[in-house]
């Protein structure tokens, strides 16, 4: 697919690194975080047609339909509220891009949750739902383990780290919700410029090579690091950990994009088995280097220097 302005679009890999993304991050249920979006897009954002409002009227059927238990409902809640700032965002800035509506939407309704729940008294019992999901599901998998395994001396290590892991997934959920949220928001506008063949005039979802953001956004990160810096306590500290994870994750992802710029006249084979290699054995290495090129890139602008370059 190509955007107006003749790049391609994002093609089927992306779709599945999102799929992947949103349900590997899984703090909500994963579809209708997906489900909803797509479907209230199609039905509010013009053009309006008779195959976009039965697709979407659909989508949303689904995904309600999803919603089971208590994290079905807190699922479908933050669902529903995401996609409609998201439409409402899209609809006051059609000249935006979808990552910065996308984040937009993510960080109003988050903070809005936060504060409305705070206030009326509510934040305790949803800290606590999260913190005893996380432990449920260590539980779980050590039951597993343990059937699969009995006596294994693996079983007795992941006991003994389960506890850990759960008390950091509960500690970093709203930064790991808030990266599920965009992941699968961007699946579904996806969905929408591959479904809609464009017809749409907005730009469709840029390729990962391409991914960046505002260099403004680099004081969320400052803000992190001086929160768990200083004695501020524990809820200062806990917010400054979510931002920092949250901003190291996306400063991660766009070093991945200018690593992936840089090497785009590499054979697609080669670049594939090295990738996979590096992610397999240099993991830490390679999410390393990833966050300080990513990071370096907010005043080096590395692909536009290369671009220039190029050009003479």
């Amino acid at each position: 697919m190509r955007s107006a302005d003749g790049r391609s679009g994002a093609r089927w890999g992306t779709a599945v690194a999102l799929l992947l993304a949103t349900v590997a991050l899984s703090v909500l249920d994963a579809l209708p975080l997906v489900l909803l979006p797509l479907g209230l897009i199609l039905l509010l954002l013009p053009p309006r047609r008779s195959a976009y409002l039965l697709v979407g009227g659909a989508a949303l059927g689904l995904g309600g339909l999803l919603g089971g238990g208590l994290f079905g409902a807190y699922s479908l809640g933050w669902a529903a509220l995401v996609a409609v700032v998201f439409v409402a965002m899209r609809r006051a800035r059609p000249g935006w891009g979808f990552f910065p509506c996308a984040l937009a939407a993510v960080s109003l309704v988050l903070a809005a949750v936060f504060v409305v729940s705070l206030a009326s008294g509510h934040w305790g019992g949803v800290d606590r739902a999260m913190s005893e999901h996380f432990r449920s599901v260590a539980d779980a998998t050590l039951a597993q383990l343990r059937a699969a395994a009995p006596g294994s001396p693996f079983t007795a290590h992941f006991e003994q780290a389960g506890g850990e892991v759960a008390r950091l997934q509960w500690t970093l959920f709203p930064a790991v919700l808030a990266l599920q949220t965009l992941a699968a928001l961007a699946l579904a506008w996806w969905g929408v410029m591959r479904f809609r063949r464009g017809s749409e005039p907005w730009r469709p979802l840029r390729p990962l090579a391409e991914f960046r953001f505002s260099d403004q956004l680099v004081w969320v990160l400052i803000a992190g690091l001086l929160l768990v810096m200083l004695p501020l306590g524990a809820v200062a500290a806990r917010a400054g950990w979510n931002a920092l994870f949250f901003m190291g994750s996306l400063y991660a992802l766009r070093g991945m994009a200018v690593f992936l710029y840089l090497s785009s006249g590499a054979p697609t084979i080669v670049s594939v088995i090295f990738g996979v290699f590096a992610a397999l054995f240099l993991y830490p290495l390679v999410l390393t280097a990833a966050l300080l090129v990513g990071l370096g890139d907010t005043w080096l602008d590395v692909r536009s220097r290369v671009a220039a370059a190029a050009r003479g």
